[in-house]
């Protein structure tokens, strides 16, 4: 397969992915999976702020964006991770952590065969 097919396909793959990051970051917003007396709109934003901050950047297949969101994914893989022990196996939580390892993979792979294509930062 060529290399400009493979990159074609790891970015929709993050993208597909993210998007689906997104609405699981929601979804364990919602109001009876958190402790009570807490505010969901804050929990809300702390989990949605990171990942929106590369949005514009994922959108425009920029490179460097995809670099950062491997980095910001890593905080939610280590948290589902931590989650998934304490729930011992929870299946939403461990489906977050698949979600943030492909996310991570396809991003650094779509990065590696961009630049092998010659695409700048």
């Amino acid at each position: 397969m060529q290399i400009s097919k493979k990159s074609h396909y790891a970015h929709i793959i993050t993208s597909y992915c993210y998007t689906l990051m997104l609405l699981m970051m929601i979804v364990t917003s919602l109001p009876f999976y958190l402790p009570e007396q807490s505010s969901p709109l804050l929990i809300l934003c702390i989990k949605l702020v990171p990942l929106l901050l590369v949005l514009p950047g994922i959108l425009s297949q920029q490179l460097r964006a995809h670099i950062w969101l491997c980095f910001i994914v890593l905080f939610y893989f280590t948290q589902s991770v931590v989650e998934s022990f304490l729930s011992q196996g929870g299946s939403l939580d461990l489906f977050i952590t698949a979600l943030s390892v492909i996310i991570f993979c396809a991003a650094m792979m779509y990065v590696k065969w961009e630049r092998a294509l010659g695409k700048e930062f």
